[in-house]
């Protein structure tokens, strides 16, 4: 395809309800790449796209679109637990285990994971994301809890109890 072709597909186009925090940081990409914010964006809908195309296959056909992959999602995880919101909490080996499901901690400033182990993690939690201060205890592989964490900014080991 030519370039005069490939300018006659682009046409301009209105977004409305864009987030403005996430434009301006795809401005402050653009800039720095020394691109424009239509070839940023285009990459960004091209990128999502490749990534659901790759879903698609991956989960055989079920994600028809973002709502049946979230809803197969969630059948996937087997009633995915999600606990989010919250300013602070601290919960305990017990309470996890009674769930008998995967949970996932989502947008908590303050999360304490008290008395578990490394094999609770890998039995019950799903994910943790977007939490500002995760308390753990030190018998925990830091690492292996790491791999569940996105978005975490401060990881602090437990004292001891004397």
């Amino acid at each position: 395809m030519s370039q005069e072709n490939n300018e006659n597909n682009k046409k301009t186009i209105t977004i409305r309800g864009v987030d403005e925090k996430i434009y301006r940081k795809l401005t402050e990409i653009a800039r720095s790449s020394g691109k424009t914010i239509g070839e940023v964006t285009n990459q960004a809908f091209k990128t999502f796209l490749d990534i659901s195309d790759a879903a698609k296959r991956t989960a055989s056909g079920v994600v028809e679109s973002g709502k049946t992959f979230i809803e197969g999602f969630k059948e996937g995880m087997g009633n995915l637990i999600i606990i989010s919101d919250i300013d602070e909490l601290s919960v305990n080996k017990e309470e996890i285990m009674q769930t008998g499901k995967p949970i996932a901690f989502k947008g908590i400033k303050k999360l304490n994971l008290v008395g578990i182990s490394d094999d609770d993690i890998e039995k019950y939690i799903q994910e943790i994301s977007d939490v500002d201060e995760l308390i753990i205890p030190p018998s925990v592989n830091k690492l292996k809890l790491l791999q569940k964490c996105r978005r975490v900014k401060r990881v602090v080991v437990q004292n001891n109890p004397v």
